[in-house]
């Protein structure tokens, strides 16, 4: 009997899938296994595995994914079914095959129970255990248990795959906030938009993901994002046209969290409205990196006139105060000179009222 249990505690922490997967390989008799997902645009990937030469799944990944000559079969498999592979390991033309040949014959790839856990229109999560050497093929009691453990091995992907999803997006925030003005518009791969943002929502009028998308914003949104630089916006509003920078960036996710649910955030695009004046948080500064008085009053005076040789008159000042207070700032915020402390304030840029 197989503990159950071990299945959904990988559920909440996949770093358990590896031994999880080695678990039911014991159990069916198996000596290496994977848990993989591939997409309709031939992208596939090892999301956990045991038992296999690394070196032989790189290979699939950048060679032998086309050349898959059971792939096809697999992928018409119904979801959740289990299929064993040997009969088709029998067949002349698979044994001719370059994938036969050069990559499960270098392996003594005997059998592959394969289940389809989680198929999608654009992608789909397989488990597999594989029986090597001089290992008998899978038969039906075999296949009988792994049908068993089915249910509950789709329930932990599709746990896994909600959870990953759910730290995607927060990490797509985490990734671009520092960028954001205005807004920050979050697109798939294809340039729909999955969230508007509720300033941005505010800002245009539009009120779903999918009107956003067709709206002429939505097309300039998925321009930004191929083009890969700052396009402008002209925004028609109640209130007059609104000038928009669109800037996208490319985020990095773990794509295993697109399986639930489909495509996730794959671009994020920050809105700075262009007509808004904006101001250095100064107070925030000073009080961030112990700044004094004197040295918060030198710091607002250069980085608002853009220069530092007319301070001491500015401010009453004598210039070796000034210049003292100066030195002992590029100290404190850690920077080498007036352009690198321009360029560190930058991270303190707000609205004006």
């Amino acid at each position: 009997m197989f503990a159950i249990q071990k299945i959904y505690d990988a559920a909440f922490d996949e770093r358990q899938f590896p031994e999880l997967l080695q678990g039911v390989g014991a159990y069916l008799g198996g000596q290496s296994g994977y848990l993989t997902w591939s997409n309709s645009v031939n992208e596939a990937r090892f999301e956990a595995q045991y038992g296999n030469d690394p070196a032989f799944l790189q290979q699939y990944i950048e060679t032998y994914w086309e050349h898959d000559t059971l792939r096809p079969v697999l992928y018409a498999q119904p979801e959740g079914e289990p299929i064993s592979v040997y009969a088709l390991l029998q067949q002349p033309d698979v044994r001719a095959s370059r994938f036969y040949r050069e990559y499960l014959a270098p392996q003594h790839i005997v059998d592959n129970l394969a289940v389809n856990l989680i198929k999608r229109d654009n992608m789909i999560a397989t488990i597999a255990i594989l029986r090597l050497g001089d290992a008998p093929p899978f038969d039906a009691a075999d296949i009988a248990q792994m049908r068993e453990l089915v249910p509950h091995l789709r329930r932990a992907v599709f746990l896994s795959s909600y959870r990953i999803r759910q730290a995607n997006l927060i990490d797509a925030y985490r990734q671009t906030a520092h960028g954001a003005r205005d807004g920050l518009v979050l697109l798939d791969e294809d340039g729909h938009v999955l969230d508007l943002g509720p300033e941005v929502e505010r800002l245009s009028g539009l009120s779903s993901a999918a009107m956003a998308t067709r709206s002429a914003l939505g097309k300039t949104l998925a321009r930004a994002m191929r083009v890969g630089e700052p396009v402008l916006h002209d925004l028609e509003t109640n209130g007059g046209t609104v000038r928009l920078l669109l800037q996208s960036q490319t985020l990095v996710r773990n794509r295993f969290g697109d399986l639930v649910e489909g495509p996730g955030a794959a671009h994020a695009v920050s809105v700075t409205v262009l007509d808004r004046r904006w101001g250095l948080a100064y107070a925030s500064i000073a009080a961030a990196h112990k700044l004094t008085p004197g040295e918060a009053r030198v710091l607002e005076d250069v980085l608002t006139h853009g220069e530092m040789t007319g301070t001491p008159e500015r401010l009453g000042m004598a210039r070796a105060t000034s210049r003292s207070h100066l030195h002992r700032i590029y100290a404190k915020t850690g920077t080498k000179g007036f352009s690198d402390l321009c360029l560190f304030a930058h991270r303190f840029i707000v609205p004006r009222s």
